[in-house]
């Protein structure tokens, strides 16, 4: 009873916002509307049709065509089309049409429903089901007769999203989770209430049923969508996504990490819907970053105070808002959450308690994780740093410690660093992505710019300082660091270890903040081969500024603590600094929203499920190739011209089709509508493997044997030595977590002994 009485006031607001969650107005279902004046049919029809009123004429004899040349994404289940259309005569029908399918004739589309069109003037109405986890749909007319189109509307089953309950459910937990916690440990309120406040002011813009978009926001959507498709479909870990660009496949996954995204596409598979899912995980990624800045200030700092303002500062940062949302860079934010973890990690491992080695493994190993650029960047601060304490490698048992923890980190990440080295081998376009960074750095006026202006611009360059998308620090960081300044010359000095902190943040800060300026020499870096095969691959010089906001913030945590001396002076102090960060964090969120577009909307949020880029896909050598041409290709098999090709089937991965050659040529191919792998493999009907290459739009060509009929079957195998990564990574974690456990307990033991002994 005297622990209910404790608890009580939690199980009450776990209960209430759980009623709240089920009873609030929630869309299950999906509904689209499709008027005449808005469907983009084929051009070479664009002159035959006669638009009036908002209704559209269709001549009679035009055949068999699409009504929209766009296709829809739909969910997994049941949809009923209306057909808005009369007919005078007899004979003329509309299709539901999956135009990507691969018919054994090798045709394209699949007829999923169809319906004679009436001549009593009455609407259709088609039904049909959506058996895969997603497919794509097109609405399809087969003209006889003359025609009047007026609209399409298209309805899901109910039921099609569960976002009310899955919420509810994931509260519960965590509900659950934080009883636990507190048993054993002691919670301030303070800190936990101001903490959680920064994380949900700064998800904001997430109030919406839409998604504002951001310059990253279809490549993120996207392999989140295809990874929560791939769950139920691969084992894991999922290293290429069979149905991205329009089924040809990507292997995005083996150079851009997607670990962090797989309970949030779990809970896609579960039922949430896309964009609800991307909410909890801009949710959860300020959550995350508000306790983990916490902890890793708190111990770094030797003070909760000092770490609750510095977590305050850091969270409600201002480039990381940009970050996550004009720029939509989820993996640099996701890295910018463990960036406090690799300070205090990279403090034990040289000057601090070298037993808890393992943090700098957690940080590494997080920031690997999300984002290889920030972890090349993140490095090279960690060189200098080790560079300037080299001295300390004398110590007894330190540098043990340090090459501990340098090796469990790689084996902890060997599932990952095998495929990424193993691709580097090849011509993907994202090795030949070289770029001047000076062309892209910060004009120092936009470090601490308060106007925020053009927070939805697209650019990422340093284009004029007008027209430039916001590059702001953020005014509080640079009154902190003046204010710090000012405790520099005072006579009495505050505590030495937090100044001497204070001035190697100071000075991080700023050499970051000059990194990423117009004033630094990136082009004579760059002229030097080997310095700038580092350099190439940051992309963006402005990719310093969240190590500027790190060791910024740090900087003006300290200066806010110390300036005054009282408490009620330190926080008024603190007070100010606060209500000023809240205002201009919250008009940058205002004008991200009243100014982004939309990326999707409730009832479209499945059109750009399958986005994404082309930095990922293996080149000719570097060969241009038109993007375009690519994107709207059919998804049939290509062959030369003295080729037949029947019993064609495309799944997956997987594919196949038997051939017959009309000439005895040697040098006969088919073109496969998967984009070219090397790991894509094809065999004949004897399992001879047979040469693959490059063919046409860089689709997956198959030399046939000199055989005149067979049948070629294609599948992925991936190298052996992936699945050996996969099992030294577990086994590493699995031991990580024992010696973690046994550790603890051995602790523990010894703080009982130590306990009873002084009794």
């Amino acid at each position: 009873m005297k622990y209910f009485s404790k608890i009580k006031g939690q199980c009450l607001i776990t209960a209430l916002l759980v009623l709240i969650l089920l009873i609030m107005p929630f869309q299950d279902y999906t509904e689209q509307t499709f008027l005449s004046d808005t469907l983009e049919y084929p051009d070479d029809l664009a002159g035959t049709f006669h638009a009036d009123g908002g209704v559209l004429d269709i001549p009679a004899g035009l055949g068999t065509f699409t009504l929209n040349t766009d296709s829809h994404y739909l969910k997994h289940g049941t949809y009923e089309v209306t057909f808005n259309v009369t007919s005078d005569t007899e004979g003329s029908s509309v299709d539901v049409f999956d135009p990507y399918y691969v018919n054994e004739d090798n045709t394209c589309g699949k007829v999923l429903a169809s319906a004679p069109i009436s001549t009593d003037g009455e609407n259709i109405h088609v039904t049909f089901t959506v058996e895969d986890y997603v497919e794509a749909v097109q609405f399809r007319v087969n003209s006889v007769a003359p025609l009047t189109f007026d609209s399409i509307y298209l309805l899901s089953q109910r039921g099609l999203y569960k976002d009310p309950y899955i919420y509810a459910g994931l509260l519960l937990l965590a509900s659950v989770l934080f009883l636990v916690y507190r048993r054993k440990h002691k919670v301030r309120p303070e800190p936990l209430l101001l903490l959680l406040f920064a994380a949900l002011w700064t998800t904001l813009p997430m109030c919406f049923p839409w998604l504002p978009s951001g310059h990253d926001m279809y490549f993120h959507y996207g392999r989140l969508f295809n990874l929560s498709e791939g769950l139920g479909e691969t084992l894991l870990p999922i290293r290429y996504h069979a149905r991205m660009f329009r089924g040809f496949g990507y292997g995005a996954p083996m150079l851009y990490s997607e670990f962090f995204l797989y309970p949030f596409a779990l809970l896609c598979r579960m039922g949430l819907s896309p964009i609800g899912c991307w909410h909890l995980m801009i949710l959860t990624v300020n959550l995350a970053t508000a306790a983990v800045s916490y902890y890793a200030f708190s111990h770094l700092c030797r003070s909760r105070r000092i770490g609750l303002i510095a977590s305050f500062l850091y969270t409600m940062s201002m480039y990381r808002l940009i970050n996550l949302y004009t720029r939509a860079a989820l993996g640099e934010v996701l890295a910018t959450i463990f960036l406090p973890l690799l300070v205090i990690g990279m403090y034990h491992l040289f000057l601090g308690n070298t037993k808890k080695w393992w943090i700098a493994v957690l940080a590494f190993t997080g920031m690997f994780q999300s984002h290889v650029i920030s972890t090349e960047i993140a490095l090279g601060f960690c060189v200098l740093f080790a560079l300037w304490n080299i001295r300390k490698l004398k110590e007894k048992g330190r540098l043990p410690r340090i090459l501990m923890a340098g090796a469990s980190t790689i084996l902890l990440n060997l599932w990952f660093i095998l495929p990424f080295l193993d691709h580097m081998r090849y011509a993907m376009f994202v090795l030949g992505d070289e770029r001047n960074l000076y062309a892209y750095s910060v004009y120092p006026a936009q470090f601490f710019d308060m106007s925020l202006n053009n927070p939805a611009m697209d650019s990422l360059g340093r284009t004029s300082f007008a027209n430039s998308m916001p590059f702001s620090v953020g005014l509080i960081l640079l009154a902190g660091s003046l204010l710090f300044l000012l405790l520099c010359f005072r006579k009495e000095q505050p505590d030495r270890f937090h100044m001497n902190l204070g001035k190697w943040c100071l000075g991080l800060g700023i050499l970051s903040l000059y990194a990423s300026s117009v004033y630094f020499p990136w082009e004579a870096i760059q002229r030097v081969a080997i310095l700038n095969l580092f350099a190439e691959k940051i992309q963006f010089a402005s990719r310093f500024l969240p190590f500027a906001s790190l060791f910024l913030g740090i900087t003006s945590s300290l200066a806010i603590y110390y300036f005054f001396r009282s408490r009620e002076q330190k926080q008024l102090l603190f007070l100010i600094c606060g209500i000023f960060l809240v205002y201009t964090s919250g008009k940058y969120m205002s004008d991200y929203s009243n100014s982004a577009e939309n990326f999707v909307g409730w009832d479209t949020q499945m059109e750009h499920s399958q986005d994404t880029d082309t930095l990922y896909l293996i080149s000719d050598n570097h060969a241009y190739v038109s993007v375009r041409r690519m994107l709207v290709q059919d998804t049939n098999f290509q062959s030369s011209g003295d080729v037949e090709l029947s019993g064609c089937y495309r799944d997956g991965t997987d594919a196949g089709f038997t051939y017959h050659k009309t000439e005895g040529s040697s040098d006969s191919y088919v073109d496969v509508p998967f984009n070219f792998y090397p790991y894509l493999h094809a065999y004949d009907e004897n399992g001879n493997q047979l040469t693959t290459s490059h063919g046409e739009l860089l689709r997956l060509r198959v030399a046939l044997p000199a055989s005149s009929d067979g049948a070629v079957t294609i599948r992925m195998e991936m190298p052996s030595f992936y699945r050996v990564g996969d099992l030294i990574s577990l086994l590493t974690l699995l031991s990580l977590m024992g010696g973690f456990v046994f550790v603890r307990n051995v602790h523990g033991k010894n703080v009982k002994k130590k306990e009873e002994n002084g009794h």
